[in-house]
């Protein structure tokens, strides 16, 4: 089976003590993965893992939370890294949820990142939490690169009709597998296949029956089986579409 985790963090402290293992495990198996930066260190360590990886990409990009650290020279330095043979612009977004950037500048940062992102060509990797959904759509709508995913979809973020009418995929990954998340079961019904990928969120979000352990982008697999479920379709065509899917938008090569 073939998968593509396009959104992890496999630079993050959580995988200290294995990462070695569980990047040369990943290899051997055959897992795509776009690691996503969340601030300028981390776009740079994931640039490094993308280096010495094949089946690893990197993503640049400011989270919502680091919003407030990003001026004209960190512009300027992301802009650096993206040079560097990034597939994607993020994570960025707006984070309305725990508001640890001021709102304003969320949505400064956000914006300079959908323009850089159309600018140079890239897809962007969208962070939405809280009651930002419509701030955020108004802020895509102006500077709209184009293509880009929705990370981590999930019921709170409404019908995904307007994100995929802006040209945007849908993120899914552990929280559809969650016994109690039959809302977001019947959004899959919404999206079209050609517009889904699958991510893990590592260390983050576990799928069932791995919740409250660490996860890493392996389990990308029960994300696809579960999605294959719902849809009634086979796990090996959710895995093929994706990973297809996922290869096309990020521009890599299958």
């Amino acid at each position: 089976m073939k998968l593509f985790d396009s959104h992890a963090h496999l630079d993050f402290p959580q995988f200290d003590a294995d990462r070695g293992e569980l990047l040369r495990d990943l290899f051997r198996a055959g897992v795509k993965v776009v690691n996503v930066g969340i601030d300028l260190a981390t776009s740079s360590a994931s640039l490094k893992l993308a280096a010495e990886w094949p089946n690893i990409y990197a993503a640049c990009g400011v989270h919502p939370h680091n919003a407030s650290q990003f001026g004209a020279e960190e512009e300027k330095k992301l802009r650096r890294l993206l040079d560097q043979g990034a597939v994607a612009v993020g994570e960025c977004g707006l984070d309305y949820y725990r508001n640890l950037s001021p709102r304003e500048d969320q949505r400064r940062a956000f914006r300079a990142q959908l323009e850089l992102a159309r600018e140079l060509g890239l897809p962007v990797i969208v962070h939405l939490r809280g009651d930002a959904r419509e701030e955020l759509l108004e802020i895509l709508r102006e500077v709209n690169p184009g293509r880009g995913v929705i990370h981590a979809f999930s019921a709170a973020h409404g019908a995904p009709g307007d994100f995929l009418d802006l040209g945007f995929h849908i993120g899914i990954g552990g929280p559809v597998t969650y016994k109690r998340n039959a809302a977001l079961r019947a959004l899959l019904r919404e999206i079209p296949l050609e517009r889904i990928l699958v991510e893990t969120d590592s260390p983050y979000l576990p799928p069932e029956p791995f919740r409250g352990r660490r996860n890493d982008p392996s389990k990308v697999r029960l994300v696809v089986l579960k999605i294959a479920e719902v849809l009634r379709r086979s796990p090996e065509e959710i895995a093929e579409i994706t990973y297809a899917n996922a290869c096309r938008l990020f521009d890599v090569s299958p």
